[in-house]
């Protein structure tokens, strides 16, 4: 977000390695990296996965339809984990709520709220609200 209130989002990709020739990563696509002026998601993890199931997109679109971001996450997350899907996001509001989800242990989140750095390494997947996603 920024000084006035726009939002947008990015992630780089390093790939697993022995990836396909010509293969299109999920963090070029908006399944991987989606942002309009009321939320922005980005994705980590298998980009087969996050491309499935069109992860950043869906959260935003439902952030738009009216749903808060905490329940957005929580419902993608939700059919994710039906699906055994492997992967996290972290998003923001243009009110500066942050939300996070991950379906798998190894995946942290980092975030800023104004007055301070905090990671999820310690805690359990959810939301936080107030602050700057990183």
């Amino acid at each position: 977000m920024d000084g006035e209130g726009r939002l947008a989002v990015g992630t780089s990709t390093g790939g697993k390695g022995l990836e396909r020739l010509g293969r299109v990563s999920d963090s070029a696509t908006p399944a991987g990296n989606y942002a309009n002026a009321l939320a922005a998601v980005s994705c980590t993890g298998i980009g087969e996965d996050i491309i499935d199931e069109c992860l950043a997109a869906r959260i935003v679109v439902r952030v738009t339809d009216g749903l808060g971001i905490e329940t957005a996450f929580a419902k993608s997350f939700a059919e994710a984990a039906a699906n055994q899907r492997d992967f996290g996001a972290i998003g923001l509001t243009h009110q500066g709520e942050i939300a996070w989800g991950k379906t798998s242990d190894i995946l942290l989140a980092a975030y800023h709220t104004g007055s301070g750095l905090g990671d999820t390494l310690e805690l359990a997947a959810g939301t936080l609200t107030g602050g700057i996603a990183l």
